[in-house]
């Protein structure tokens, strides 16, 4: 038995790192949110503005939550009134090739998904039909 740590990770630290990851992205806005960044900073308004049907406590939620975990940087400027603006940190544009990842994924495997819930709802399956409506 060797007294190194095993180069390879196991299922529980893959598993656990998952969940980490996915709780960063977990917000319902969060993702939107970088997606805005990506594109450059931006002040409250603009993200607003452009992230869609959005309450003003929500986003400042989701904007202060993306910040705690190290995603997003808040500047405020010493004007009158001040501004505020927004921008990806370096972990947080570390984790948009993860989701561009995720969304070409999608783009490639979500119709083939999308024909096995068909085939399943057309089974006449009462509890996999529930499940696809849930």
């Amino acid at each position: 038995m060797s007294s190194h740590p095993s180069a390879e990770p196991g299922e529980l630290e893959m598993i656990q790192g998952t969940h980490a990851v996915l709780d960063l992205l977990a917000g319902r806005w969060s993702i939107d949110v970088v997606y805005l960044l990506a594109s450059g900073t931006r002040r409250y308004s603009e993200i607003f503005y452009d992230v869609g049907e959005i309450s003003k406590k929500t986003l400042t939620q989701t904007l202060r939550t993306l910040e705690a975990n190290g995603l997003v940087t808040r500047q405020a400027y010493p004007e009158v009134p001040v501004r505020v603006e927004y921008s990806l940190s370096p972990l947080g544009w570390s984790i948009t090739r993860l989701l561009m990842t995720m969304y070409e994924w999608s783009a490639e495997q979500l119709p083939q998904q999308r024909r096995a819930q068909l085939r399943i709802a057309g089974t006449g399956d009462a509890p996999a039909q529930q499940r696809l409506a849930a």
